[in-house]
């Protein structure tokens, strides 16, 4: 009786008025006991935006150790051969880690670098015309710098950029002019002290930058690699899964899926990946997902509520729950739910957020308050409601979840 009970106040939330004129669907599952607590809508096809990360984050899980392939090296006599495997930290204003630089700097008179392995596009399927215009979506590529963006500072009338080979295509404007889609000019406002702008990436770019940066010689050329290279680690993994998926980083969870692809043979290649994540590691989801991109920006992806849920089981499974509870935003305490979910004694929920315009999802973890672990997935799609009052809503039916359980 009791269970029909609280079935019946999950029920009422999600059919009542404010829901009505959207698309939601909502899949509630107790690992431990293997079943279903409720289904609403729950293996409809949604688009995920950000909840995507979770796949990308099961994935280099499966692929990756437990530190980032900085690249693949050779020393020959005086030269250091090097090649890309889409490690996005080398120079991240958020890691600190300059062991990948450092050995850069201190081996080889000179630098070969194999500019060949990346032959995707830039930017992928489904996402937005004027997404390039964004920081939140710098091109992606074999060997990122600086999170692929100009970083640009402004005193008085002087500019300084990093990398600095773009200062000479640095300007100050009184009305600051878009991004020019073809050519790496960039603009800052005079109202403005810093900005920071996606570049382009070429291959001039990537050998001036770097020749700057590591203070020798630096060719690029487009052979292969010798068969006997060596890889180079660089950042703890579990470090960039945090920042991916407490600050919904968009850069990270795209090149995660490049760095995963680096441990297979062939070139660097998301859809690579993707494919072989699908036919592997999830082969017996009971909704086959369509999955274009690492970040969720593509509007093109669909995924289930209830195929998140399979997927964050097998994380339960597969992963202490300490390190998933490290990497997993927290309700009240971390990342974009840090305002959310807030509870006066323990943290209840651990779960990644999903926005794009008329979207909101949100698929992890409730801790009930009598001790139970349930995994959930909430998904609301075409709405024309302000997101934050959809937010309100999810929480409080999280809540009962949390209260009645």
């Amino acid at each position: 009786m009791q269970l029909f009970a609280q079935k019946d106040l999950i029920d009422q939330h999600l059919n009542s008025d404010f829901y009505s004129t959207q698309f939601t669907g909502f899949y509630l599952y107790d690992p431990i006991l293997k079943e279903e607590i409720f289904t609403y809508n729950g293996n409809k096809f949604f688009t995920p935006a950000s909840n995507t990360k979770i796949f990308t984050l099961y994935t280099a899980m499966k692929m990756l150790g437990d530190s980032i392939p900085a690249f693949k090296y050779q020393l020959i006599g005086e030269e250091l051969h090097i090649e890309g495997t889409g490690d996005p930290t080398f120079l991240h204003p958020k890691y600190k880690n300059n062991r990948a630089v450092d050995f850069l700097k201190n081996n080889g008179t000179k630098i070969v670098f194999h500019w060949n392995n990346f032959d995707e596009e830039s930017f992928l399927p489904g996402w937005t015309w004027d997404d390039f215009r964004k920081d939140y979506s710098p091109e992606r590529s074999q060997f990122p710098i600086n999170e692929n963006m100009v970083s640009i500072s402004k005193t008085g009338n002087s500019v300084k950029t990093f990398p600095t080979y773009f200062e000479q295509f640095t300007q100050i404007k009184t009305m600051l002019e878009p991004r020019d889609f073809y050519d790496n000019k960039f603009y800052i406002n005079q109202q403005k002290r810093s900005e920071k702008v996606p570049f382009i990436v070429n291959e001039t770019v990537i050998e001036k930058s770097l020749t700057e940066i590591l203070g020798k010689p630096v060719d690029m050329i487009k052979t292969p690699m010798g068969a006997n290279s060596k890889i180079f680690y660089s950042q703890k993994s579990d470090d960039v899964y945090r920042e991916m998926m407490e600050n919904s980083d968009n850069f990270l969870a795209e090149h995660l899926l490049i760095l995963a692809s680096s441990t297979m043979s062939g070139k660097l290649s998301s859809a690579q990946v993707i494919d072989y994540a699908k036919n592997n590691f999830l082969k017996d989801l009971k909704q086959k997902p369509e999955w274009f991109d690492g970040s969720g920006l593509s509007r093109y992806n669909l995924f289930t509520p209830q195929s998140f849920v399979q997927v964050l089981e097998k994380m339960y499974n597969e992963f202490p729950e300490q390190r998933l509870h490290s990497i997993f935003p927290i309700g009240g305490k971390t990342g974009t739910i840090k305002n959310r979910y807030k509870d006066s004694t323990t943290p209840y929920i651990y779960a990644k957020t999903g926005t794009l315009n008329n979207n909101v999802t949100l698929s992890g973890y409730v801790k009930t308050k009598s001790g139970r672990t349930f995994i959930f997935s909430l998904m609301n799609n075409n709405s024309t409601k302000d997101l934050s009052l959809i937010r309100n809503e999810n929480e409080k039916l999280l809540r009962i979840v949390r209260d009645n359980y």
